[in-house]
């Protein structure tokens, strides 16, 4: 499977309008409280999110944890194929000492607190990203899965204009979307060591 996906910042009025919105006509999906580390220095690894091959985390899922694994499948990233190694030690600190024993020695450590739902087909994550003093910053992202050699730009062209219906902002741009991910992680994520 392969999944395409866009993403915004909201205000809070923005933030707390779609949840109402979603509550009243989507269908609750999950909660999350997911902490995640993005690995760093391995081959397919690129600093800009929009040329990364090759995106590595660590991320404990309400108590679960995996290593992740997503694989670009479309021009500025806007499709992933994901893969998934379940853990069943459900630490991050085993997750660490593995990944620690392959060379790596650190990453970029996020916190996600989300709401998912269904609307037309496609999932919208309502997301705080919580920095851990207080501060945090709201946005959306709205996904679909297709099939491997499905048609990934009718599916992103949907996504968008449904967003876009909603009168929710969409980061239309590989400029956007990269400034957008570097705010996140200037101002809520932050780099840690093992």
């Amino acid at each position: 499977m392969i999944e395409i996906e866009i993403r915004g910042e909201l205000t809070k009025e923005q933030f707390e309008k779609l949840g109402s919105f979603m509550r009243a006509n989507g269908r609750h999906t999950k909660s999350q409280d997911r902490e995640m580390i993005l690995l760093r220095g391995y081959k397919g690894y690129d600093e800009d999110p929009t040329k990364r091959d090759t995106d590595m985390r660590l991320r404990n899922t309400n108590g679960k944890c995996e290593i992740m694994l997503k694989r670009k499948m479309s021009d500025g990233n806007r499709a992933r194929k994901e893969y998934s190694l379940v853990l069943t030690e459900n630490t991050l600190d085993t997750a660490k000492e593995i990944v620690k024993a392959f060379g790596c020695e650190g990453g970029l450590w996020m916190h996600r607190l989300t709401e998912a739902f269904e609307y037309k087909d496609i999932e919208w994550a309502l997301i705080e990203a919580p920095r851990g003093d207080g501060f945090e910053m709201l946005l959306y992202e709205a996904e679909m899965e297709i099939e491997d050699g499905g048609d990934i730009t009718a599916t992103h062209k949907k996504i968008t204009d449904e967003a876009k219906a909603l009168g929710l902002p969409v980061l239309e741009t590989d400029e956007l979307n990269r400034d957008f991910i570097y705010k996140l992680d200037k101002e809520v994520n932050r780099e840690i060591l093992f």
